[in-house]
């Protein structure tokens, strides 16, 4: 059996990342600080941030409160390798020096945290077919019931409007779980009710993502929003293979072209029955489409047990085969990682709280999210690897983990000579989607 790092999970968590990415306090300083004099140095700002979403804190003013008069200070300062700070900022200085870094340094921050692990290869068993599979989605990150900011999308149902800023991501399937590689805030750029929408906050995310990943081998999987013929363009004109959801009323002249050749094609039917369900696949290349090619696949699937019929259709440009039908469709349903590994643990099993308003203004709120995606990452790696083993027998979910973490920062010293000198390995031993 595997002996583990560590039972601190301060020391656990601060070793994850060190190991994952040894330069990060070197990544933070080369964001650019806004200010000419601080106490308060951006190390700082963005680790103690960590430690706070780490803590299920749930809110900017559990930075103020929490960590005042223990040792979070002493622990905190081992870990940004700085001298120890006399007392913890107000929670305001998170925000004021936020919204003023520039976009592009945080954008570039989250960059070379994912470089570094795709470069050591950490996800390099969850290709399938030779690519990554990127998921495409949307998720509201703050909500709140009065007017906050003109950049503020809003809806208005039963009489009740909410104000949101909603978030277009872009997540890798790795290792069972959700890595975000990218995201582009959805908003009123011009401060009217013109409100910005998910398929237009993808036309600009995937362009940055071919700049940062150049030669990443990328798969782009969506749902049923997404199949439009300027986005197939663009995956097309970028070197992305692409699978969409496809429902019947989306594209009805392509629903319709698939039905008037699936019988005619030859070799393009498979059926598979067990105990549980019958399922019966069929699929038809080439389907002209505005001068692009599409290839679609229908299944449905028969439950035994509840007499239920469920059908599933895809889209996509990669030509399908009996070889390959099932590694497509396995690719496909992918996309559930989204909504589940990514959106759903944020908002609700991490103890994170996506949906708090944590701060105003829309840039930093860009910053506050990507230090999330960071945090749900390493927490990440520590649920799913073998780490410390059998993660749900030791903690039982990440919220516990969470609420362990804040005691050992605030009332434990930590053994910093442990986290910088002590060598781990760590492995992925339950993938689900390896092949």
């Amino acid at each position: 059996m595997k002996k583990e790092f560590s039972n601190n999970t301060v020391e656990l968590f601060a070793k994850t990342i060190f190991h994952c990415v040894p330069n990060i306090l070197k990544y933070i300083t080369e964001i650019k600080d806004p200010r000419k004099k601080c106490m308060y140095n951006m190390k700082y700002l963005i680790m103690s941030e960590m430690c706070m979403f780490s803590s299920a804190g749930g809110s900017q003013r559990f930075t103020e409160t929490a960590f005042r008069n223990n040792n979070f200070l002493d622990n905190i300062s081992k870990i940004t390798k700085d001298k120890i700070l006399e007392n913890v900022p107000d929670a305001e200085i998170y925000t004021n020096v936020f919204k003023n870094i520039d976009e592009k340094d945080i954008e570039d921050f989250q960059y070379k945290i994912n470089y570094d692990m795709l470069r050591n290869k950490t996800y390099e068993n969850s290709k399938i077919l030779g690519k990554y599979n990127l998921l495409l989605d949307a998720t509201r990150f703050q909500k709140a019931h009065y007017p906050v900011s003109k950049k503020w999308l809003s809806q208005t149902k039963d009489g009740i409007t909410t104000y949101y800023v909603a978030v277009e991501e872009a997540k890798l399937a790795v290792n069972s779980m959700a890595i975000s590689l990218g995201n582009e805030i959805i908003k009123n750029t011009d401060g009217t009710n013109k409100q910005d929408c998910e398929v237009n906050a993808t036309k600009r995310l995937i362009p940055k993502i071919k700049e940062y990943y150049p030669r990443l081998p990328i798969r782009i999987i969506a749902d049923s929003l997404y199949p439009c013929e300027d986005l197939m363009q663009m995956c097309i004109d970028n070197g992305y293979e692409y699978i969409f959801v496809l429902k019947d009323k989306k594209i009805p002249t392509l629903t319709q072209e698939f039905f008037s050749l699936v019988g005619i094609e030859k070799n393009n039917i498979k059926f598979e029955e067990n105990n549980d369900k019958a399922i019966l696949t069929l699929w038809v290349n080439n389907i002209d489409y505005r001068d692009l090619k599409v290839n679609i696949i229908r299944q449905l699937t028969y439950d035994i047990y509840t007499k239920q019929i469920s059908t599933w259709m895809w889209m996509t440009n990669r030509i399908v085969t009996r070889d390959n039908l099932e590694k497509i469709i396995i690719c496909a349903k992918t996309r559930d990682y989204i909504e589940n590994q990514g959106f759903r643990e944020q908002k609700i099993t991490s103890g994170i709280d996506l949906e708090h308003v944590y701060a105003k203004n829309i840039k930093a709120i860009k910053v506050i999210y990507t230090i999330i995606q960071l945090v749900h990452l390493i927490l990440q790696i520590i649920e799913h690897s073998d780490i410390i083993g059998d993660f749900s027998k030791k903690y039982g979910s990440v919220k516990v983990f969470g609420k362990i973490y804040f005691s050992h920062l605030t009332q434990t010293i930590i053994d910093i000579e442990k986290i910088f000198k002590t060598k781990i390995q760590i492995r992925y031993p339950n993938s689900t989607i390896t092949i």
